[in-house]
């Protein structure tokens, strides 16, 4: 069964003058952005946005220099600069750095000509990410803005703003299928949580998941098995269960030896092998491992080969 495909949400916009920047800005963000200071230079903003569900990635081009302040954000904003500079309130950003937006206060900022990519993610998908992971909510996750907790976290934001923002930009976005839309939020909020400095990480005590009996995983995997074509998260999982996120992975753990999210995964690898055994004339490798929510083909034949020892190609062959 293919699921059916999701909106990817894309608009592309320019403007030239400050004026006119200042509007296309508060025309495409939710936040009231407004010129303060001394702007005297005109220039142009090619802005490209691309969305799905919660998620977005959108890149900016800005030739000009400007001094503009903003209401607070009601998402959670986290730019990674690739060329020229930034000014946000205290901080000074060159090429490479990364750095997320505050959600509690306004925003001061000075531009310089520059290149960036913006990745923009809903607070709850993260609250659900951190209840997940810790199985408490601080109160409040980011009081304050900042940078990447390390030169790895910072190359690590790199690396996943690049790739949300080809994987939502590229038109047809293997993001239109639901199973990897929900990927790719889990993703971005995960290592939203990794990469910079939040509550979670001054967390002295992480409350004890409780106990899972047998009955429940049960329930669990005989969800996953009726819903493995559906965009599932783990919260799903374990509602379905009658338990915890977290206390649903220690149970996964001990009983499978792996998380629900990699029990789902065999799951869906096990569908995509019958989609091969069973595959019509013209289907290829990468139609059926896209179905089942593998972007990458590579992945794909690697694990498909060390489960059933050998590769996808060769049991589709042998099917035609």
């Amino acid at each position: 069964m293919t699921p059916t495909p999701v909106e990817v949400r894309r608009d592309s916009v320019r403007s030239s003058g400050l004026d006119a920047t200042v509007q296309l800005l508060n025309r495409v963000y939710p936040n009231r952005t407004r010129l303060v200071g001394r702007n005297r230079e005109n220039g142009s903003l090619a802005l490209s946005t691309a969305e799905v569900g919660t998620v977005g990635a959108d890149r900016s081009r800005l030739q000009m220099h400007f001094e503009a302040a903003t209401d607070p954000w009601r998402d959670l904003n986290a730019v990674w600069l690739i060329k020229g500079r930034l000014g946000i309130d205290e901080h000074a950003l060159s090429a490479g750095d990364s750095f997320l937006y505050s959600i509690k206060e306004g925003m001061h900022f000075h531009s310089q000509p520059l290149e960036l990519i913006v990745v923009r993610i809903s607070q709850a998908d993260v609250a659900r990410a951190a209840a997940r992971h810790y199985g408490v909510v601080p109160d409040e996750l980011w009081p304050t803005q900042g940078r990447p907790i390390s030169r790895a976290m910072n190359a690590h934001w790199q690396t996943l703003s690049g790739f949300a923002r080809r994987t939502l930009a590229s038109a047809p976005s293997v993001a239109e299928n639901p199973l990897i839309a929900g990927q790719l939020v889990d993703y971005v909020a995960s290592s939203m949580l990794a990469v910079f400095p939040n509550a979670t990480m001054q967390l002295s005590h992480v409350p004890s998941p409780g106990t899972v009996g047998t009955a429940t995983v049960r329930r669990a995997v005989a969800f996953v098995e009726a819903n493995a074509d559906r965009p599932i998260t783990v919260e799903d999982i374990a509602a379905a269960a009658g338990t915890g996120a977290r206390a649903l992975q220690y149970a996964f753990r001990r009983t499978f030896d792996c998380t629900p999210r990699e029990y789902l995964r065999r799951v869906r690898l096990e569908r995509a092998h019958r989609d091969l055994q069973d595959a019509v004339p013209g289907e290829t490798v990468a139609d059926i491992a896209l179905r089942w929510g593998f972007t990458s083909t590579g992945w794909f034949t690697r694990h498909y080969r060390e489960t059933y020892g050998r590769s996808p190609g060769a049991t589709l062959r042998d099917n035609t």
